[in-house]
């Protein structure tokens, strides 16, 4: 119990440091970077108990279920054709560099694709620990891929409407 609780300490901390920065995603990577620099400097603590993840998962699925409502669903209708387009296109994309990223690396195939998938961090190492998939590598990669974004898509966004692009 002890563990648990200093993991849980750890990621509070982390994710509320980060959240109060104003970091994007602030609650998620600030959580699992403290997380992980306590795994690293403390290996024995283990993993997180398996009721724990369940918890983690119930109030993640909670928190995103409660954003929906009438008034979103009904905008959502005229979003439909174009986001089923662009996600079939998201889809292939990322399974494309995927299926590289496996093969240049040695990485597993469902460890490769999750890593690469655009979506939550959460969420998609919650949906990866459900398979095969190496979670620490997709946690790894995924944090590395939203960090990109996070540094060069305001750039690129700038560039693009100021004129230049």
């Amino acid at each position: 119990m002890q563990k648990t609780l200093q993991l849980l300490a750890a990621g509070t901390a982390g994710a509320v440091l980060l959240h109060w920065l104003g970091v994007p995603a602030g609650l998620y990577i600030g959580a699992m970077l403290s997380v992980a620099t306590l795994k690293l400097l403390r290996p024995r603590l283990g993993e997180a108990p398996a009721a724990l993840k369940l918890i983690g998962g119930a109030l993640l699925g909670t928190a995103v279920g409660s954003t929906f409502n009438r008034p979103l669903l009904a905008r959502m209708g005229s979003l439909l054709l174009p986001t089923l387009g662009a996600t079939l296109a998201i889809i292939l994309v990322s399974t494309g560099l995927g299926w590289l990223l496996s093969r240049l690396t040695g990485l597993d195939l469902a460890t490769a694709l999750f890593s690469l998938t655009p979506g939550g961090v959460a969420e998609m190492v919650a949906t990866a620990q459900d398979t095969t998939a190496d979670i620490t590598a997709v946690a790894t990669l995924q944090l590395l891929r939203l960090a990109s974004v996070l540094l060069l898509a305001p750039a690129i966004i700038d560039w693009l409407f100021s004129g230049r692009g």
